[in-house]
């Protein structure tokens, strides 16, 4: 069972206790008990009664224990924590539970992370920010989280009892913007090298963060070994059967791979599970997928190879579990069909978009968990599939033959910190074995997180319900994500989509979004104070305005085709404007900023070159990601303040001029963005930390300036 390595632990219900310090504070924390219960069950549970005029949280692991702290925060004092947000404004006296409630999860299982999220939003985390995200884990139920940080230091150790130089070995280890694609077996090197001192810093962050996780019950999920190898590896084992893996997106060269059927395979894994054990002590879950996003397996004997990248790791943790993703065709039924269910998990990782778990029969047989992505890349944009989240787990789970092995539900998202309300429903689902009524879910949601009941805040949710959250399951035509903004887009006279995979289309009719907007700039006097109700009120309006881009480039577009010079300036003005105050107003909210970004990026390196070096690393991943014009460009693009103006309003200039000067009749080419682009990837941060507008005087400023322009248009 999950957490149950820890349960027993006598300190347990004081990891709890000590959690809730951390968010409460020492007064009101005294408030609570937390008691352990018997851990014999597979799945989690908890109570909340009280005794003495305290408040008695009982579980039978300290997941269940957070779990049962959080549902009472939630549903007995109405306060909320969130990635952008808090609201913790608790009664002097905190109400005690007139009857025990009681509650249990159908699932063994909470996932979380996925690879990308470690890049596209935590790759420059210190400890303070990852213990608030550990206790935010705890709180919604996660006991079984992915734990890159730190894998640098394993594969340097392991290379080195290899005989490898350093030049050999910092050609291998990416930068921290760009490791999980490494790691995943996609590319080596990219945004590298890294101190020693850098690495050595990371290893001490993961130790922190596996403490702490296994303080509070979560089961780590490391990074294992599947095979992934440096290139150079040949070079020193010329006769061992090393593969070459081609390319992958953007012309990267992948990584080597190494045959787990190759007699150097478990002579590798070995070395590189003592290395892991010597850092990290005793692991129970290992995740890495073969052929991840390509790679060549022909020759391979595919369910051998399974069967040694499995029981590599079990000849070292005899215990242990390895967690496979299951996204496009992976992991391949050869691979696993010969590994005891017993020894593997399953990641369905796109469920409420393309799930996989029907045509590929409940993952025959194996112990699966259904997830969803949602965010791609970190882009920002409100999105999600609310309905559909909240009815096809639940379907999933009463599925007369494939909820058999069902073990768990989880989140994958490639970013964090935008459209928390999905999560926040994802992982309360833990709970529930029926359909959530939303109605009423959504309504408690805007009481807890704006801090009181607001009729117009509940009908605005349930217009933002219909439309950015409204998106249906489309097994013919799925969607990766938000619909992306035009301003964060390539200039072009057609857009369809701002990265490669994504979708610009709009599946709502954006007039709808306006009530929402106009409901949330009423209430802006008697909500303002709510941090919560802040942040969403600059979010509705960032994505009105970035909805409105798509109506003026259609204009834009028109007036060139008519050859109307003086349409086109002025419409183009009016583009550039639009950009410049969506800047403004993602100013007030620090997470909606590149500064905020970047300055996290330079605080990271552990000298001068290296703080260059990161933060050529971010500004690199949210722009052209790759070290060419590729595919990959835009693919983790940010409607951010400061990226807005400085990258991609010189961009439209640039193109707007352009198709002024063949209205003009000048011979010109159209502009090599990737010149310019590249260029701002080089670029050294000297800008001062200023004091952010106000969110509010910010939106109704917005507000007053384009409602009647926008409507109108509509």
């Amino acid at each position: 069972m999950v957490g149950s390595s820890y349960a027993n632990k006598k300190n347990s219900p004081k990891s709890i206790a000590a959690l809730a310090t951390r968010v409460l504070g020492k007064e009101k924390a005294k408030n609570f008990v937390f008691e352990l219960t018997s851990n014999s069950e597979k799945t989690d549970q908890f109570e909340i009664s009280s005794r003495k005029g305290k408040v008695v949280i009982s579980g039978n692991s300290p997941i269940a224990l957070a779990s049962g702290f959080n549902w009472y925060l939630r549903y007995q004092v109405n306060t909320h924590i969130s990635w952008e947000a808090s609201q913790m404004n608790l009664p002097q006296q905190l109400p005690l539970p007139q009857e025990p409630l009681k509650k249990e999860s159908p699932f063994q299982y909470s996932y979380y992370l996925n690879y990308c999220t470690f890049n596209y939003s935590m790759a420059f985390w210190d400890w303070e920010r990852w213990e608030k995200e550990l206790d935010w884990m705890a709180m919604n139920g996660i006991n079984l989280p992915l734990a890159i940080v730190g894998t640098e230091a394993i594969w340097k150790n392991t290379l080195e009892r290899l005989d490898f130089s350093k030049e050999d070995i910092d050609a291998f280890i990416p930068g921290p913007a760009f490791n999980a694609w490494w790691l995943m077996g996609n590319l080596e090197g990219w945004g590298g090298p890294l101190s020693d001192e850098y690495i050595e810093q990371q290893v001490v962050l993961q130790r922190k963060i596996l403490t702490r996780m296994k303080e509070l019950g979560m089961q780590p999920v490391l990074p294992g070994f599947f095979g992934m190898v440096p290139t150079t590896l040949k070079k020193k084992y010329p006769n061992a059967d090393i593969r070459d893996q081609g390319l992958w997106a953007g012309g990267f060269q992948r990584p080597a791979f190494l045959s787990p059927t190759d007699d150097l395979f478990m002579e590798i894994s070995g070395i590189y599970y003592e290395e892991l054990k010597k850092l990290y002590g005793e692991v129970e879950y290992f995740s890495g997928d073969p052929f991840h996003e390509g790679g060549h397996t022909q020759g391979i004997n595919l369910p051998e190879a399974g069967k040694n990248i499995v029981y590599g790791m079990r000849s070292k943790f005899p215990k242990s579990t390895w967690v496979f993703q299951g996204w496009g065709g992976n992991p391949r039924a050869d691979l696993i069909q010969d590994i005891n269910p017993e020894d593997l998990i399953i990641l369905d990782l796109d469920c409420d978009n393309r799930p996989q778990w029907e045509n590929r029969k409940g993952w025959s047989g194996k112990p699966w968990i259904w997830s969803m992505i949602t965010n791609f890349g970190g882009n920002v944009g409100l999105f999600g599939r609310m309905d559909v989240m909240a009815t096809e787990p639940i379907r999933a789970l009463q599925h007369k033959e494939y909820s058999k092995n069902l073990v768990g539900i989880g989140a994958m998202m490639e970013g964090i910190d935008n459209n928390s309300v999905m999560y926040e429903l994802l992982f309360e689902l833990k709970w529930h074995q029926q359909n959530v009524n939303l109605d009423e879910w959504l309504a408690d949601y805007t009481l807890r997180r704006y801090g009181q009941t607001n009729n117009n805040m509940n009908e605005a949710w349930q217009v933002l319900r219909k439309t950015v959250f409204g998106k249906k399951l489309d097994l013919k035509k799925s969607q990766q994500g938000t619909s992306e903004s035009f301003l964060c887009a390539r200039p072009a006279m057609k857009i369809e989509r701002v990265s490669s995979w994504g979708s610009a289309v709009l599946y709502y009719n954006p007039a709808e979004l306006l009530k929402a907007w106009t409901l949330f700039v009423n209430e802006s006097d008697k909500l303002k104070s709510s941090e919560g109700f802040r942040y969403d009120l600059v979010d509705v309006t960032r994505q009105v305005l970035a909805n409105y881009a798509q109506f003026l480039h259609g204009e834009i577009v028109t007036a060139y085709k008519q050859k109307d010079k003086a349409a086109l300036l002025r419409l183009s003005n009016e583009f550039l404007e639009l950009i410049a105050d969506q800047d403004q107003l993602l100013s007030s909210i620090e997470s909606l900023t590149l500064s905020n970004w970047i300055s996290d990026a330079r605080d990271r390196g552990t000298n001068d070159q290296e703080k260059d070096l990161f933060e050529f690393n971010a500004r690199t991943q949210v722009t052209t990601w790759s070290f060419k014009n590729s595919n990959l460009h835009e693919y983790a693009h940010r409607e951010w303040a400061g990226l807005l103006n400085d990258f991609y309003k010189p961009r439209w200039k640039m193109f707007f001029d352009y198709l002024q000067d063949k209205l003009a009749g000048k011979d010109v080419k159209e502009p090599d963005y990737y010149v310019f682009e590249k260029a701002w990837t080089g670029k050294k941060s000297n800008e001062e930390q200023k004091n952010a507008p106000d969110p509010v005087v910010q939106s109704n400023r917005m507000y007053k300036k384009y409602f009647n322009k926008i409507s109108g248009s509509y």
